[in-house]
């Protein structure tokens, strides 16, 4: 083959590639330090990484497209719309068949939450269902996810709206326990104005990793054009950098 059209070959590919991006819709929720909005913009660790990747490609990806929902809502659209991605989610078995997915991006932690004058102590979650309490979770989130995984009682469990009003119901004592990303809880504890030393973990639910979610019926040429991107920011040492700023 000429070497200009093996050239002409090789650009064609790469803006194809790059074109492709540009037809994802992407979906997040406020889970800081991964993706959260602030003044009117949305901002994070996953965000910058999704940035990197369409920079890598030679597009830019305008923040303002990233639509940041409540996550059973975003979850829901996930699901259905095809060529949406969201983000930032962690892989589980349950979740393997609903989506095809991007990453890893991030480890993530999942653990229940106590005020630390309460004095709580769990080993198990039999040993929750024994007890009187009451566990604050958000719909289709992974902490509600992981505690009907292992069995936890459904009487244990209340829905709250979003991060903030779980921690409030857990702040003032509406609940016993907040089962959420630990990492991402106690971003928010501080950023709330609360003192971090007056909560603490009491009950490890997961350890898991954080990808980008794609639709099912989203198209596999899009899915591996967001992949490769990913793994040119780990192979370059830029994924190891944005992970760094948290």
């Amino acid at each position: 083959m000429n070497k200009w059209v093996w050239l002409g070959c090789c650009l064609l590919s790469s803006m194809t590639a790059a074109a492709d991006l540009s037809e994802l819709h992407f979906i997040t929720e406020d889970y800081p330090p991964y993706n959260y909005k602030r003044n009117g913009e949305v901002h994070g660790i996953s965000v910058d990484i999704l940035s990197a990747i369409f920079e890598a490609s030679g597009l830019r990806l305008p923040r303002e497209s990233i639509r940041l929902l409540p996550w059973a809502r975003g979850y829901e659209t996930a699901l259905k719309e095809p060529n949406t991605v969201l983000f930032s989610t962690t892989r589980t078995p349950s979740r393997e068949a609903l989506f095809q997915w991007v990453g890893p991006i991030a480890r993530d932690r999942v653990t229940l939450i106590a005020r630390r004058d309460r004095g709580l102590s769990l080993g198990s979650i039999p040993e929750l269902n024994a007890s009187s309490f009451q566990v604050a979770v958000i719909r289709e989130d992974i902490g509600a996810q992981r505690l009907e995984e292992a069995g936890a009682d459904p009487g244990r469990i209340i829905s709250a709206i979003s991060n903030a009003s779980a921690l409030m119901m857990l702040d003032r004592g509406r609940v016993d326990l907040w089962a959420y990303s630990e990492d991402v809880a106690f971003w928010i504890i501080e950023e709330q104005g609360l003192d971090v030393s007056d909560y603490e973990s009491i009950l490890t639910l997961s350890e898991s990793s954080l990808y980008f979610a794609l639709n099912p019926a989203t198209d596999a040429t899009l899915v591996a054009s967001l992949q490769s991107g990913l793994d040119t920011l780990r192979e370059r040492g830029t994924l190891n950098t944005l992970l760094e700023r948290q």
